[in-house]
């Protein structure tokens, strides 16, 4: 998960903040799942060919250095894509997208004067979920143990 390092927080002056911060998560999400998109297809289409062209040099007696270039692109793809798992990354973005993009038109579609504070609390909670759960999952994807869950009140 990478976001910038100066804080974006352009959205608090914006008429109603809330709706503006659901909005620039929805912007992130969607960069990071067509960034994860590509690197998804190219590494599999790398690794693919690659691996597919290192059985045609060994079978047309290419010299050996060729045919040990080749597979080590083939090891590079498939060391790329256990590093970054872009796929994984494809798919948690999307589902995070789509998480907000729901919450958002579930606000939207209460008229503007008719929004209380239930509906913004509603909105909140979707977009803290969705926070928690991606840093959760990109815990999770760099081998650490998540956080065990706080005791219970009067437990």
């Amino acid at each position: 998960m990478t976001r910038r390092t100066v804080p974006d927080d352009s959205w608090a002056a914006e008429p109603d903040p809330l709706l503006a911060l659901a909005r620039r998560e929805l912007g992130f999400y969607a960069r990071t799942g067509s960034r994860a998109r590509r690197l998804h297809y190219g590494t599999e289409v790398g690794a693919l060919a690659a691996t597919s062209v290192t059985v045609v040099a060994a079978g047309l007696h290419a010299p050996a250095w060729l045919t040990a270039v080749i597979a080590g692109g083939a090891v590079f793809f498939t060391g790329v894509r256990q590093l970054f798992a872009p796929g994984a990354r494809w798919v948690l973005a999307a589902r995070a997208r789509e998480t907000l993009r729901r919450a958002v038109d579930r606000y939207l579609l209460v008229p503007e004067p008719d929004r209380g504070a239930a509906d913004r609390q509603a909105l909140q909670a979707v977009i803290e979920e969705v926070g928690d759960n991606e840093l959760r999952e990109w815990s999770e994807g760099q081998g650490r143990r998540p956080d065990p869950p706080a005791p219970a009140a009067g437990a």
